[in-house]
């Protein structure tokens, strides 16, 4: 008998440690820079570097609306019904309950707990390449035991485009050995 899904091993969130000192490094840096510059430059940089942030807060504002209107049109809908887009006897459940909790913590910066469903375009979820290949796919491979060697093999390779592709994609991976 298979182990359920809601016994896989939990998401590991990014210790607050590392933020700070990322942060803190990059701040010696930008002021290791500044120091370099004269007052002209520093308030070049200084208008730039607004401008991107008024930039930045006005993308990510029109992303909250954009998933918090979707989110309102998916009402009800909850992993319950995204693991029943699938047929479970064929693929495994925790790589459904792996996929789901990864592109939500991907949706986290515009809505908590954003319903995915299985039918979802990866480019309407605002998830690019990178994004997958460096967030979500290890995350999902390290919670489902599931290996990325060799995935130039897999049938979906290359042709990843929605939500349901990615869950296939990875049910068609082997099991990494211990």
């Amino acid at each position: 008998m298979r182990t359920p899904s809601r016994r896989m091993p939990k998401r590991q969130a990014p210790s607050r440690v590392s933020r700070v000192v990322f942060f803190g490094l990059s701040g010696v840096a930008v002021l290791g820079i500044f120091w370099c510059f004269t007052i002209q430059a520093l308030l070049l940089l200084g208008l730039g570097g607004a401008l991107i942030g008024i930039w930045v807060r006005a993308t990510t504002k029109a992303a909250r609306m954009r998933f918090s209107e979707l989110a309102a049109s998916r009402d009800g809908e909850s992993i319950c019904q995204f693991a029943r887009s699938f047929d479970t006897r064929r693929v495994d459940t925790w790589i459904i309950r792996a996929v789901y909790e990864a592109l939500q913590e991907e949706l986290a910066f515009a809505h908590p707990s954003f319903p995915v469903l299985a039918s979802d375009t990866l480019p309407t979820l605002l998830i690019d390449s990178d994004a997958l290949d460096m967030a979500v796919a290890p995350e999902v491979a390290r919670r489902t035991g599931r290996s990325l060697d060799h995935i130039e093999a897999n049938p979906y390779y290359g042709r990843v485009k929605s939500v349901r592709d990615l869950v296939m994609c990875f049910n068609e991976q082997p099991k990494a050995l211990a």
